[in-house]
């Protein structure tokens, strides 16, 4: 009996492994949104495969072949499962793990299925090593047998958030676009307020279940008004977010090479962002985006059908809304924005306290929605415009006695927000003369366009940057190699916690430091597991 208690100890600590490497994987599939498609890019990119564990196992049986170590091969091999899980816990991510009740599901059935696997090793010993490498495996099979449940699930959910919105009857309001949405959502709220209550999901939520939970859970019956950011992942999800929402206004901020990975080209991009314009104005509502997006098709053509409900928004005399002035002012935008559509009245002028060229046209759209809703609250602006709140990681200043300026730009970053970003870190540094400091991943899902837009990107924080630190640099080889060295301190760093050390080491409180765009785990490093 004594001769199986080795083993027996061998496969419980095994068991207990296989719990600490389901939740190490769960974390990363969370990441992806449960979308186990997307996932298995992941488990390569990332390297979600067994390494340590297999190549110590592997050790121990080389081991055992010139020390027959007998019965005791399975204790060494139990320990040092066991030091690998505790290492393995010790992992910190930036975005943790959060224990919804889908996850809980999936984790238990994935536990289940790792379990029943041990009784492989009935059959061989050496079925171990396929044992350590089936955990993605269980973990998306898990979530594809639960998917019946989960639908109904959220459906049920969705169906109450639908039924709230009837009865509360809220003014809706919907935002998208490939960039600029979060921004201009806060921007407008903050404004809207003065014309009544204003619910508004926090942060970048924008799917149907994300919205879906905010209105269960905060939707009161005395908000007026309801702003819904609204994502696209293809064709279909702004309708899909149209026909949950009912927005009877919309807004687009603009359309770029944002998330061309999962596009796959701008054509594309312009007609899934079209579909917010063609709901609202279908309905009788009326719908606001900047007029250079005229040049794509979709929206030229729902111009075109819908000349009384469209207004654009530019810096052209031939936009609806033209901004007309835009100072600054001791890091405040001093900006005058004319309606053509009523030559009679004076122009919109108002204040806003927030840094960056993208946030005035990002605070125009949100003006001129404002005056479409209420003209009477568009008068009373500037009263509320100059107390807009920074909104967090978006170009926010974050300021500490004798420490450097911190520009903390880190949420979803693309092209025009990193170029006005550097821009501005250039601006400051010199004010305060000092260094200006890039920290950057680079920008995520481009796709075909990944190197091109890197490349461009280089070069301008060339032009701008006294010291550049690119965070996981393999992954942006363009964007490093249009770096001039001779002209910038150029470092490279495989984490932004390493990249943090090196900035608190050359830096001082003269200095200001832009950390452009925080890429999740799943794109910034590799695990070892």
């Amino acid at each position: 009996m004594l001769a199986y208690l080795p083993f027996a100890i061998f496969v419980a600590t095994l068991f207990g492994f296989g719990m600490v490497r389901i939740n190490t994987i769960l974390t990363y599939f969370q990441q992806e949104e449960y979308d186990s498609s997307r996932f298995l890019g992941a488990v390569l990119r990332v390297r979600l495969f067994d390494v340590l564990a297999s190549l110590g196992l592997i050790a121990v049986l080389i081991a055992n072949t010139y020390l027959r170590l007998g019965i005791y091969v399975w204790l060494i091999a139990a320990l040092g499962l066991g030091l690998i899980a505790l290492r393995e816990r010790g992992y910190t991510y930036k975005k943790k793990l959060v224990a919804t009740q889908r996850l809980k599901r999936i984790r238990w059935l994935a536990r289940a299925f790792f379990g029943l696997s041990l009784f492989l090793l009935l059959v061989h010993p050496f079925a171990v090593f396929a044992i350590l490498q089936l955990t993605p495996i269980w973990i998306m099979l898990a979530n594809r047998l639960l998917r019946p449940f989960q639908e109904q699930v959220n459906q049920g959910f969705i169906d109450q958030a639908v039924e709230k919105l009837k009865t509360y009857q809220p003014v809706t309001i919907g935002i998208t676009g490939s960039f600029g949405k979060t921004t201009t959502k806060h921007i407008f709220a903050e404004i809207l307020e003065s014309a009544g209550p204003v619910f508004y999901s926090p942060g970048s939520i924008n799917t149907v279940l994300g919205l879906t939970r905010n209105i269960r859970e905060k939707l009161q019956r005395g908000h007026k008004y309801f702003i819904a950011e609204m994502g696209a992942y293809g064709i279909g999800s702004i309708k899909r977010l149209c026909d949950f929402a009912d927005p009877g206004f919309g807004i687009v901020t603009a359309i770029g090479n944002a998330h061309t990975e999962r596009f796959g080209d701008i054509e594309t991009i312009s007609k899934a962002k079209s579909e917010l314009i063609e709901h609202v104005c279908a309905r009788g509502g009326m719908a606001v985006y900047p007029h250079e997006i005229l040049e794509h098709q979709p929206f030229a053509d729902l111009r075109a059908q819908y000349p009384e409900l469209i207004r654009t928004v530019g810096d052209t005399d031939e936009a609806d809304f033209q901004i007309v002035g835009a100072d600054l002012e001791e890091s405040n935008w001093a900006i005058s924005l004319r309606n053509h559509r009523a030559p009679s009245e004076p122009p919109i002028t108002y204040t806003l306290p927030l840094l960056g060229d993208h946030n005035i046209l990002n605070s125009a759209l949100a003006v001129a929605m404002t005056y479409l809703i209420s003209p009477v609250t568009a008068t009373r602006i500037p009263a509320f415009s100059k107390d807009v709140e920074q909104v967090q990681h978006r170009l926010q200043k974050v300021e500490a006695p004798g420490q450097p300026l911190v520009l903390d730009d880190a949420y979803n970053s693309n092209e025009v927000g990193f170029k006005n970003a550097v821009t501005v870190l250039k601006e400051l540094a010199k004010q305060r003369g000092g260094k200006a400091i890039l920290v950057t991943p680079g920008v995520a899902e481009l796709g075909l366009e990944h190197d091109r837009v890197h490349g461009r990107l280089g070069e301008h924080a060339s032009g701008l940057c006294d010291v550049v630190v690119a965070v996981n640099p393999d992954r942006i080889e363009a964007f490093t190699g249009a770096i001039d060295k001779d002209k910038v301190d150029y470092h490279g760093r495989s984490s932004f916690a390493e990249a943090r050390r090196l900035v608190s080491e050359i830096s001082d409180e003269k200095d200001v430091v832009l950390y452009e765009n925080d890429l999740p785990d799943l794109l910034e490093e590799t695990r070892l597991l």
